[in-house]
């Protein structure tokens, strides 16, 4: 056993169940559990390590005894652990350094009291490198251990390195025993309709079908390996998500929230707000909150199934479509967008410029040959600025690649290794292709 499982002890008899269910854990997980009690003894900073450490002796014995009957219980390799000072610290030092796999904090996670500064959990959820699970009504994780009883686990999930790390960490938990998952997003239709660039939802609560299909491909798309099997929701509500997130779990009867940790600092959390502290706080379950991996994100490639192509219909931008066509996997799309620029004029010179704008679009496109690849090809004339209306149309159909022409004498050409390739860049989330124009 490399690694381990980290559990902090009050040594309290009301705390028992929660220490048998991380010993489970540790058990069914092939790990040890460190069993990790931080005494108050103002003498213990100094004599632990020492000789004189013969002073602890008693709550030493204590912390034997429990590891003992948690053994015997459980069949679980128990290790012990004596340390002094602040709670929060000790244990996320603890953590660190034993390279566990998870820290688990029973009763609530209540220790310490509820301060300014958050509660025990809070705090050790926001300075630890591993996940943190905090423990609530903790027979519900006893009954899957033991096992009698699949685990219903509820993820809240968005766009962020945490959350994926949290779906990840879910994902894992069907190693363990049996599991129910779902994928949550909580959104906010306004907000979600603006990035992707659609017209405002006709009510506020709720997303159009659009906007929905969207964002399902995209919890679908970053879906890490192992989550199979998985139920994937999209939950359009307006407010904190962490409110929403705690009442679906308790509407679906879930046993475990699992939630991504930020790397926000206490000052901006509380200014910004933080969805895992809202759900610790307010949560009837137990509450997973998973950090990012430490360190930048690994490269990794991603096929391009869906590719946005911007044009200004001329030379220049047959060939970034050429490159397009010929980037895209077999069986996948290309959408082909060309932006107007809003101009002054009549309701039917606009209407003209975008019929114009359509047969010129149509009339490049049937230039090429799609089936003999099966590529499927789509076509949009928009209006707006240029950046903005690419960008949301990338994140409309789900885009692994946005190709843009290079340089020319339109407008839109002059701009496109100016302010429009930069905003594209700086608000891309997927890469960016820049194709420059052939020699004279």
């Amino acid at each position: 056993m490399s690694s381990s499982i980290v559990f902090g002890t009050t040594l309290a008899a009301d705390r028992e169940p929660d220490a048998e269910v991380a010993a489970l854990l540790a058990r069914r997980m092939d790990v040890r559990l460190r069993l990790v009690h931080v005494t108050q003894d103002p003498r213990a900073p100094v004599v632990l390590g020492t000789d004189e450490e013969h002073i602890l002796g008693p709550v030493r014995a204590t912390l034997e005894r429990e590891a003992a009957r948690l053994r015997a219980l459980t069949g679980a390799d128990v290790h012990v652990h004596l340390a002094a000072g602040a709670i929060v610290n000790a244990l996320v030092s603890v953590a660190r350094f034993d390279l566990a796999k998870l820290l688990v904090l029973g009763g609530g996670g209540d220790a310490g009291g509820r301060v300014l500064l958050g509660t025990t959990a809070e705090r050790v959820s926001r300075k630890s490198v591993v996940p943190v699970l905090t423990l609530r009504d903790a027979a519900r994780l006893e009954a899957w251990l033991r096992p009698a009883r699949r685990l219903r686990v509820l993820v809240g999930t968005d766009t962020g390195r945490s959350s994926q790390a949290a779906r990840e960490f879910a994902a894992s938990l069907s190693s363990v025993g049996e599991c129910d998952v779902e994928v949550v997003q909580v959104v906010s239709p306004p907000e979600v309709h603006a990035r992707l660039g659609l017209p405002p939802p006709a009510d506020e609560h709720t997303l159009s079908r659009e906007a929905e299909d969207a964002l399902m491909r995209e919890i679908a798309r970053t879906a890490p390996p192992g989550e199979v099997g998985v139920a994937q929701r999209v939950l359009a509500a307006r407010g904190s998500a962490d409110a929403h997130l705690v009442s679906h779990a308790d509407r679906g009867d879930f046993d475990l929230v699992v939630v991504g940790q930020s790397r926000l600092s206490l000052l901006e959390q509380l200014w910004h707000g933080s969805v895992a502290r809202g759900v610790l706080r307010a949560a009837p379950v137990s509450v997973a909150c998973v950090p990012p991996p430490v360190g930048p994100p690994r490269p990794a490639f991603r096929a391009a199934r869906v590719v946005v192509v911007g044009t200004d219909i001329d030379d220049v931008s047959e060939h970034a479509l050429a490159q397009a066509m010929g980037t895209v996997c077999h069986g996948g799309t290309v959408h082909v967008a060309h932006v107007l620029s809003p101009t002054p004029g009549s309701m039917s010179d606009a209407l003209r410029a975008r019929e114009q704008a359509w047969h010129a679009l149509s009339r490049a496109l049937a230039l090429d040959t799609p089936d003999e690849r099966a590529v499927t090809v789509e076509r949009y004339v928009l209006e707006g600025d240029a950046a903005e209306q690419l960008l949301a149309l990338s994140d409309r159909v789900g885009a692994d690649l946005i190709v843009l022409g290079g340089r020319g004498q339109s407008v839109l050409r002059r701009t496109l290794l100016g302010s429009v390739a930069q905003s594209v860049l700086a608000g891309a989330r997927v890469p960016v292709l820049l194709v420059p124009a052939p020699p004279p």
